[in-house]
């Protein structure tokens, strides 16, 4: 019997199954499938990204040129393919790690430096997470409150790093995260509102860690004592997992979009002047999903095809640190073919111990070049992690490309 002999058999047996099923239940009456729940749910989460098209992608949010709309359906499929990794399948009861970002899903400005894991949580429950720091630069996790069924978070409530944790000699650590402090070991505060742990792992390596794909960070997490297991899911749950799914794209769909038009407020750090820093400052954590442990600075860019942007400066004494090219949405560049991120360990340095940065559409042939893939504008995303003292403010100027390239 080869495959296909057997995956007609297979549907045979199935529909057998449930002709056998649906005698069984007598006289009851099976609706049509057009009546069902799951599949109303299904029509309106169609009907809801088609109007979020047409209300995000569009003029009243500046977003007008055939490039822009086009990435923006790119941007909403990435929130539909997060929306079913996360969502669709999740459970407060039983969670499991899922990564945030890949090369090929990114969201809520992700970093090729950096590994995020999600996992949905309830805040009346108890759960226990095991993992080990594998090498990272840095770790930590954070609370994420009013983001339980897919809504977006309203605050991050509560953060541990791996200064704070008990670690032991060969990077093993326990941490229980609960409403109540445990009696001993790492705690991590779940406050009522709280719908999931997100977990970050950066690394400061020549290869970027999001390109090791083989690479996996040790981690798990279980409730403690968790409820019995629920039937297998009917119509009515899963038209609610559908109706998360919605949530979700259109919740990240907004916050990305409005983020990003002109004219909305802005942390002090981020600067709206094209082509120049503002002094980099914390993230507040009432906004959600940031870091706390991190300093930060950004600016647009716009480079006309003759042009470069020299970015010069020290960098402060900290844990991690890099610069990412961003688009509009607050989406990486392509960082599996191209340089579009620098770390520490990617940098070349002076004698003095200062960087060099050079921002521009073709190699100039000089150390630390950021490829903007040609593109004349996006974002530019500085992280100083755990900084000590003042963190300094990168410059920047506008040159003549041919002004600084190598022959």
């Amino acid at each position: 019997m080869d495959r296909r002999d057997f995956m007609l058999g297979a549907a045979a047996i199935g529909g057998a199954s449930a002709l056998m099923a649906n005698a069984a239940l007598g006289s009851q009456t099976v609706p049509p499938a057009t009546a069902t729940a799951s599949t109303t749910a299904m029509q309106a989460l169609l009907r809801n990204i088609g109007e979020l098209q047409a209300q995000y992608l569009s003029p009243a949010y500046g977003i007008t040129s055939a490039a822009d709309i086009a990435e923006g359906q790119r941007l909403v499929l990435h929130l539909l393919n997060t929306a079913l990794n996360f969502w669709l399948e999740a459970d407060p009861e039983y969670p499991v790690w899922t990564p945030y970002t890949l090369p090929s899903r990114k969201l809520l400005g992700d970093n090729p430096d950096a590994l995020y894991y999600f996992a949905p949580v309830r805040g009346d429950r108890s759960y226990r997470i095991r993992g080990n720091l594998a090498g990272a630069t840095f770790t930590s996790f954070t609370v994420e409150g009013g983001s339980g069924a897919g809504n977006a978070a309203g605050k991050s409530t509560a953060a541990l790093d791996d200064m704070d944790m008990q670690v032991d000699q060969d990077g093993n650590y326990e941490i229980i995260a609960s409403a109540s402090r445990p009696a001993r070991g790492n705690w991590l505060p779940l406050a009522s509102d709280s719908g999931q742990i997100t977990t970050r792992h950066y690394y400061e390596t020549r290869n970027n860690i999001v390109n090791q794909t083989a690479f996996q960070v040790p981690l798990r997490i279980e409730a403690i004592d968790p409820v019995p297991l629920a039937p297998a899911p009917g119509d009515a749950e899963i038209a609610r997992r559908i109706d998360t799914v919605s949530r979700f794209v259109g919740a990240m769909l907004a916050m990305t979009v409005a983020s990003s038009a002109a004219g909305n407020a802005a942390p002090s750090w981020f600067s709206k002047v094209p082509n120049s820093f503002n002094a980099p400052g914390k993230w507040v954590s009432e906004t959600g999903y940031g870091n706390l442990h991190a300093h930060y600075a950004a600016a647009p860019f716009v480079l006309m095809p003759d042009e470069a942007l020299v970015i010069e400066g020290e960098l402060p004494q900290c844990r991690f640190a890099n610069l990412v090219l961003w688009n509009r949405y607050m989406q990486t560049f392509d960082y599996t073919r191209r340089q579009v991120s620098v770390n520490r360990a990617q940098m070349t340095f002076d004698a003095n111990g200062r960087y060099t940065l050079v921002l521009a559409h073709r190699d100039p042939g000089l150390p630390n070049w950021l490829d903007t893939e040609g593109r004349v504008s996006g974002i530019m995303y500085w992280r100083f992690l755990l900084a000590s003292g003042t963190v300094p403010t990168p410059s920047a100027r506008v040159v003549k490309f041919v002004e600084i390239a190598k022959a």
